[in-house]
Formats: C-alpha cells, structure tokens, sequence
C-alpha cells in the first residue's frame, strides 16, 4: 500500500477511482472502463486512503474520480505535487468542497455528473424523507418492534402545498413527482426553467412567500456562502408552525439549533433530514415527527452506477481531448496552464 510519489509511466492514461460509493459497484463496471483504453485503478483499500496515500495516487493518475475518502482532496499542493493530473471527475452534483479555482489555476478539468438517475435517486430519497415524518412510518416501526401497539396521528401529504428551494436537476424531479400527489408547487430559484415552470404548472416566487404559503419546504440548493444557514430563525419564523422541512442536499443550509428548538417548542411540524444529527440535533431522536438518514440519497445501485459511469465518461471525453458534456471550470479550456495539451486516449 506504499508509494514513492514518483508517476508510473503507461502506454495508457490512469484513471484512478477515489471514490467510495464508485468503488462498491466498479467491479461491474470494470470490462467496461478498460474497454475505453484506460489503465484503471481501483482498489478497495482507497476507501480508507489517508491525505498521503491520496496525494501518490493522484500522482499516478491523469485522471481521477471523486469525492475521495479526505473530502477536500486534492488540495491545490496535491495538484502541483501531481503534474500528470489533467482530470477530477466528480460522480456527484455538488463540488463546493474541492478547490477549483486552483484546479483551474493548475490546468485541471473539473467535471460533476447531474440530472439522470442521480437526480431521480436523491428525489427519492426527499420524497421518502416527507411521507416518513408527516404519516410518522419509522416511529410506528419502532413502536411495533417494541411491541407497542400504540397508533398515533400524522398529517397527510397528498393535495398540500410543497415549496421547492432550487428547481435544478432533482428539484425538477422532486416537482414531477409531486403531479401524482395532487400538490401545489412553489419554487424559489433565480436561475430556474422557465420552459420547465410553465410546463407543469410551477409556481415560481420569492423566498418569503414560499416559506409562509408552503405545508412542506424540501431543499435542493448548493453549498456555498450564500446557502450556508439559509433556514435560520428567521425562516422559521415565517413558516407555518404545522410545515415540514425537508433536506436531501447538504446539512449546513439548516440552522441546526433553530431547527431542533422550533421543533420542540411545537412551532414547525417536523423535518425529514438525510444527514446524521449534530449533539443538538439527536434532542430530535425519538420524536414520531423527525427523521434523519445517513445521507444515503445517492445509495440506489440504479443511481451509484449511473452517476460512476458519468464521471468516467466526463474523464475518459476530455482525455480524449474532446470537451465533456459536464464540466464546472469550463475557464480553464482557455488558460495556458491547461494540461490537455494533446488527446491521451485514442
């Protein structure tokens, strides 16, 4: 499991999988990645690799998949310590983690794999995360376990308003499902389909106006400065103390103590959260109102493939000098310090 930091001349460019979630179905996938005239390498212990191993196997790699077992990697002194890098795929939407202005700084393609089965799965996983608390199915399942026969009182979902913060990739998905459900549907999102929004009848409008008029909040937004604690007090205060909130996207955009105390005090209806609690939040265990999941929205196999064989695809497109059909840095195909100088596979 050592490496001397020194690159591994192949005939073949290397892509290197880093990725935890990629590593549980390559072996499915692998005939099918060699036949694209790579080298891969894939090895189950990567799931584990420390910043170190990280950094010798980037050194390795022209290409590699993401995110790794240290989320931030590679660093920027990774991506100078690792000259042949000329791509980080990520077999994800979200990439405010990685350091991509330095990969651009650096010369390196950054790509992320939205929309498809990856966006259907994690709109699976925030419809599941409203029905659990609002009709209270994981505290009955428990109750029976115990052999508590006891039946409590949830809220319905169909014919309610649902509020969308940001109506991308599984934003849009959580919107079609939400026909079926015969739900009125607001959505929040400067940047939305207007050709998807008048389609099926969205309701585009201000934030204000869809925390006050929505019966349930799910958010889809990225992380960023701008997101971070997007649901605080405030917001809180706005929504209807009988609303859900629901979270299939990244733990920060929630207030996590607002939250827990707007709960407990009874002035919100519950949450449905695909993330491990905070010491705050696990005051919220227990309650048939709240859920949490281990942020499993990606872990569908239909959607763990489908977004692995994206990011290889984004990959081995840009080795091949071509321009991929995902890329976060598009910037970078003008720098001078772009290190596609030339096709490196056939």
């Amino acid at each position: 499991m050592g490496f001397s930091g020194k690159s591994i001349v192949s005939q073949v460019p290397t892509l290197v999988v880093l990725n935890g979630t990629c590593l549980d179905v390559v072996d499915s996938q692998r005939a099918w990645i060699e036949s694209l005239g790579v080298k891969l390498l894939a090895e189950p212990w990567y799931r584990s690799a420390d910043a170190a191993q990280i950094r010798a196997l980037c050194q390795q790699a022209d290409a590699v998949i993401l995110p790794a077992s240290v989320r931030s990697a590679p660093l920027e002194a990774d991506m100078i310590a690792a000259p042949r890098l000329k791509v980080c795929a990520i077999a994800a939407s979200g990439f405010e983690w990685l350091d991509v202005a330095a990969a651009t700084r650096h010369g390196i393609v950054v790509t992320n794999a939205p929309g498809g089965e990856g966006a259907e799965v994690v709109a699976e996983i925030a419809w599941g995360l409203m029905l659990a608390p609002a009709r209270q199915i994981p505290h009955h399942h428990m109750l029976l376990s115990r052999g508590d026969m006891t039946r409590g009182t949830g809220t319905m979902v169909s014919g309610k308003t649902l509020g969308i913060v940001g109506i991308g990739a599984i934003g849009k998905q959580v919107a079609l499902r939400a026909k079926g459900w015969r739900m009125r549907v607001l959505a929040h999102d400067p940047w939305a389909d207007m050709n998807f929004v008048r389609e099926h009848g969205i309701e585009l409008v201000d934030f204000e106006t869809l925390l006050k008029e929505s019966d349930f909040v799910s958010l889809h937004v990225r992380l960023n400065e701008q997101t971070r604690g997007m649901i605080g007090p405030e917001q809180i205060a706005m929504m209807k103390p009988t609303a859900f909130i629901i979270n299939a996207a990244r733990k920060e955009l929630v207030d996590e103590a607002a939250l827990v105390e707007a709960i407990l005090d009874k002035r919100l209806g519950g949450a449905g959260l695909d993330d491990p609690p905070g010491e705050l939040g696990k005051k919220l265990f227990g309650l048939p109102n709240v859920v949490f999941t281990t942020h499993v929205g990606n872990r569908a196999i239909e959607g763990m493939i489908a977004v692995f064989r994206c990011a290889v695809e984004s990959a081995v497109t840009a080795l091949r000098g071509q321009r991929p059909k995902f890329v976060v840095n598009p910037e970078v195909y003008q720098s001078k310090a772009l290190r596609l100088k030339q096709p490196q596979v056939s």
